[in-house]
C-alpha cells in the first residue's frame, strides 16, 4: 500500500500542469495575505478597537488595501498562473510577458455580456475559476500555435531587435488564441441563455443545491464540494460564492447551517480546518522544515489565512493529505450540526466575518461560551485525524525527494562519463523542476552561509599527513546532501559562482590558520577552481584573503580539473600564471593520458597532478591502468612533479600504487572527508 501511495505521489509531483498550478497559486501568497490581513484587522471583533478605528483614516486605508487586492483577485491569479507556466518551460522574461498579455486578452474576452455590456465583476474573486482555466489553456494553445511556421514572420523579422521580432512573430498565434476564447464564450452564453459566464457558473452551482431540500445534506454537500475543489487546486470558496451568498445566509437556509456556521465550526484556520494542521506540526510532527513553516504561518492561520501552509507543505494536489483535508471538515460539520440540533450548543445567529479568530468566532456567532468550547473539541479531533497522515506524508515525501534527486545525479554522472555537457535547468521535466528549485535555494544557502567545507586528508608513503583537500558540502533542508558537481553546475549557470568561491576561499584560509595554530605550518590545503572561476578576479581575491589572515601562498594549493585546463582562454592562462607567481602550487585534478593535458605539464604551471579516479579504482586488476600510472609517474618524476592518487580504499591499492612510484594518497583507506576539528585530530595522530 505504501509503495502504491509513493508511486501515485511521485507521479503527481512529476506532473507538469500540477506543478504549474501549485507554483502559480504559491506566488499569490503575498497578494492574498496582504488583502486578508487588512480584512482581518478591519473586522477584528473587539468593540473598543472598532470604536477607535470606526470612520478613521486607518480603517479607510485597510479597506483600500483589501479592495485593491481581492478586487483584482482573478486577474492576479491569471498573471501568476500564466507566469508559472512560462517559468516551468524556462522561457525568457520577454516571452513570458507576451504569454501573460495574451492570457489577459483571452480572459478579458470573457467579460463581454450577451446584452452588450462589458462586465468586469469577474476581476474579483468571482472569476477565479475562469482565470485558472484561461491561464492554462491560453498558454498551451499559444505554445502549440507558435510551432506552425505558417503563422510566424521569421524571414521578415531577421535582423530585427529580439523583442520586436518576438512580438511580431506572436501576432497570429495571439490573435487566434483570443479569438478562440471569444467564440467559445459567446457560444456558451447563447446556448445556455445567460448574460455572463459568472451567471452560468452561479446557475450551475446553485442548481445543484436546489435539488437538495434537507438542510443537513445541503450543508454536507457544500462542505464536501468546496474541499474537494480546494484539494485539486481550485479555489472552492470563491467558486461556490454564488451558493454562499444566495442559499446560506443566516435565517434563510434553516435554523442551523449558514455561511457563518461554516466559517465558525468547519473551516477553523482556513479550508481543511488547517488550524489542526498548524497545531499538529508544532507539537506532534518532528520534521524541522515543517515546524519552521508552521511557526511562519502561525499569525496568518489565526485569522483563517492558510495559504502559507497549504502551499508550503503542500496540501493541495497531495494524494495523502487530501484525505484528512476533506474528512476533517466533514467530521467537524457533522458533529457541530448534531450538537447544535440537539441544543447542546446554541445556533449561530450572528454574522461572523470569515477572518475572525477561533474562540472569538465561536462566542460571537452563538452568543455563548459553548460555541468556543465546541471549537476546541473540534480542533482536538482534527489534530488526531491529521497527525498520522502528516507523518506518512513526511516519510513518503522524503523518500520521493531522494529518488528524484538520484535521478538528477544519475543524469549528471552519465553525461560526465561520456564527457558531455548538460543543461538541466532548461528542461521542463521533473529534473528541470528540481534543479530550478535548488538554484533558488542555493542562492539563499550562500547568503545564509549554509554551505560548509569538509577536509579529506592526504598521506605520504610513511603515513604522515601532508595536507588535505577542502571539499564543498551543502545539506539541503528537504533533499539532504547535494551532489557537489550539481552544486558547481547550479552556481555556474546562475551567476553564483563568484560569491560561492569567495566563501570557499575565506573558509579554507581561516581553516589553514586554525590548523597552523594547533599543528604547525608544515602542511597544505587545496581548493578546487574551474575555468569559469578564472574569469573573475579570483587571483586578486585569494591574494587579499591570504594577506588578511597572514597566510603564505605556499599553504594554499589550487586544483583545476584536466577538462578545465584544456580551456585555451587567454584570461584563464593569465590567471593561472598569476596564481603560480603568487606562490601557489597548481594541481591538475582528474589527470589522465590525454595528449593535450600532457603537453600542459611542460608549461611549468603545474607542480602536482592527481590521478583520475578511474585509473586508481581498477589498479589491481587492470594492467593497462597500471601501465598508464607507471608512465605518468615516470614523466612526472622527470618534470619534478608530484603525484597524488585519489580513491585509495584498500591497503592493496596503496601498495600497488607505491610499487608503481606513486607516494601520496587520498581516500577512505585513511579517512573520509571530515570537519576541521577531526582533521586536526587526524594530523596530530599521524604526525606525532
Amino acid at each position: 500500500m505504501k509503495k502504491k501511495i509513493k508511486t501515485i505521489t511521485y507521479n503527481i509531483e512529476s506532473s507538469f500542469f500540477i506543478t504549474v498550478v501549485r507554483h502559480g497559486l504559491a506566488m499569490m501568497i503575498p497578494f492574498i495575505l496582504t488583502g486578508g490581513i487588512a480584512n482581518a484587522l478591519l473586522n477584528l471583533p473587539v468593540k473598543a478597537y472598532q470604536n477607535v478605528i470606526s470612520d478613521s483614516f486607518f480603517a479607510h486605508f485597510l479597506n483600500i488595501m483589501y479592495t485593491g487586492t481581492f478586487g483584482l483577485f482573478s486577474l492576479a491569479m491569471l498573471i501568476a498562473l500564466s507566469s508559472s507556466y512560462c517559468m516551468e518551460r524556462n522561457m525568457t522574461v520577454d516571452k513570458t510577458i507576451l504569454y501573460v498579455l495574451v492570457s489577459i486578452g483571452a480572459f478579458g474576452a470573457q467579460f463581454y455580456s450577451i446584452d452588450g455590456t462589458y462586465n468586469i465583476d469577474m476581476l474579483d474573486v468571482r472569476g477565479c475559476f475562469f482565470s485558472l482555466v484561461t491561464a492554462i489553456l491560453s498558454c498551451v494553445l499559444l505554445e502549440k500555435l507558435q510551432r506552425f511556421s505558417i503563422l510566424n514572420f521569421r524571414e521578415q523579422t531577421n535582423g530585427m531587435e529580439r523583442i520586436t521580432a518576438l512580438a511580431i512573430n506572436m501576432l497570429f498565434p495571439a490573435a487566434i488564441v483570443i479569438l478562440i476564447f471569444v467564440c467559445v464564450t459567446q457560444s456558451l452564453l447563447i446556448v445556455f441563455d445567460v448574460n455572463s459566464l459568472y451567471d452560468l457558473l452561479s446557475d450551475t452551482m446553485c442548481g445543484m443545491f436546489d435539488h437538495v431540500h434537507n438542510e443537513f445534506l445541503k450543508g454536507l454537500l457544500y462542505t464536501c464540494l468546496l474541499h474537494i475543489m480546494w484539494a485539486f487546486g481550485l479555489h472552492g470558496s470563491h467558486i461556490l460564492e454564488p451558493v454562499a451568498t444566495t442559499s446560506f445566509l443566516i435565517g434563510r437556509s434553516g435554523d442551523i447551517f449558514s455561511k457563518s456556521f461554516f466559517d465558525t465550526f468547519v473551516v477553523m484556520g482556513g479550508c481543511g480546518t488547517t488550524m489542526c494542521v498548524l497545531i499538529a506540526l508544532l507539537f506532534f510532527v518532528k520534521n524541522s522544515r515543517l515546524r519552521k513553516l508552521a511557526k511562519l504561518s502561525s499569525f496568518t492561520v489565526i485569522f483563517n489565512l492558510n495559504e502559507i501552509l497549504i502551499f508550503g507543505i503542500p496540501i493541495l494536489l497531495n494524494p495523502i493529505l487530501l484525505i484528512p483535508f476533506v474528512c476533517t471538515p466533514v467530521i467537524c460539520y457533522i458533529i457541530s450540526f448534531v450538537v447544535t440540533y440537539l441544543g447542546i450548543v446554541p445556533p449561530v445567529t450572528h454574522y461572523v466575518p470569515w477572518s475572525t479568530p477561533i474562540i472569538f468566532s465561536g462566542y460571537i456567532g452563538t452568543g455563548s461560551v459553548a460555541g468556543s468550547i465546541l471549537q476546541i473539541v473540534m480542533i482536538a479531533i482534527g489534530v488526531a485525524i491529521y497527525v498520522p497522515f502528516l507523518r506518512l506524508n513526511d516519510a513518503v515525501a522524503n523518500k520521493n525527494a531522494k529518488e528524484q534527486l538520484n535521478e538528477v545525479i544519475k543524469t549528471i554522472q552519465e553525461k560526465e562519463e561520456l564527457n558531455e555537457s548538460y543543461d538541466l535547468l532548461s528542461q521542463s521535466n521533473r529534473n528541470g523542476q528540481i534543479c530550478r528549485m535548488l538554484r533558488h535555494d542555493l542562492k539563499t544557502a550562500i547568503e545564509n552561509k549554509e554551505l560548509y567545507l569538509l577536509i579529506q586528508p592526504q598521506v605520504d608513503e610513511n603515513g604522515k599527513c601532508v595536507g588535505g583537500e577542502a571539499l564543498l558540502r551543502w545539506k539541503h533542508p528537504f533533499y539532504g546532501f547535494i551532489y557537489p558537481p550539481l552544486i558547481i553546475y547550479l552556481a555556474k549557470e546562475s551567476g553564483l559562482l563568484e560569491d560561492m568561491e569567495k566563501f570557499i576561499i575565506d573558509s579554507a584560509v581561516s581553516s589553514i590558520v586554525e590548523i597552523s595554530r594547533q599543528c604547525g605550518p608544515n602542511f597544505k590545503l587545496s581548493i578546487n577552481l574551474t575555468a569559469k572561476s578564472l574569469l573573475w578576479d579570483v587571483d586578486k581575491y585569494i591574494d587579499e584573503t591570504l594577506k588578511k589572515y597572514n597566510v603564505p601562498a605556499s599553504q594554499l594549493w589550487i586544483e583545476i580539473t584536466e577538462q578545465d585546463v584544456l580551456v585555451k582562454s587567454t584570461m584563464v592562462l593569465e590567471k593561472l600564471n598569476n596564481l603560480k607567481a603568487q606562490g601557489h602550487v597548481m594541481m591538475i585534478d582528474d589527470f589522465g593520458m590525454g595528449h593535450t593535458s600532457i603537453l600542459y605539464l611542460q608549461s611549468s604551471n603545474f607542480g602536482v597532478v592527481k590521478l583520475d579516479g578511474s585509473l586508481v579504482k581498477d589498479i589491481l586488476t587492470n594492467t593497462t591502468n597500471q601501465q598508464i600510472v607507471s608512465s605518468i609517474v615516470t614523466l612526472a618524476d622527470r618534470l619534478h612533479i608530484k603525484i597524488i592518487a585519489e580513491f585509495v580504499e584498500t591497503v592493496e591499492q596503496r601498495d600497488k600504487l607505491l610499487e608503481l612510484g606513486c607516494k601520496w594518497y587520498q581516500g577512505y583507506l585513511y579517512e573520509k572527508p571530515v570537519q576541521l576539528a577531526e582533521f586536526i585530530d587526524f594530523m596530530e595522530e599521524h604526525n606525532s
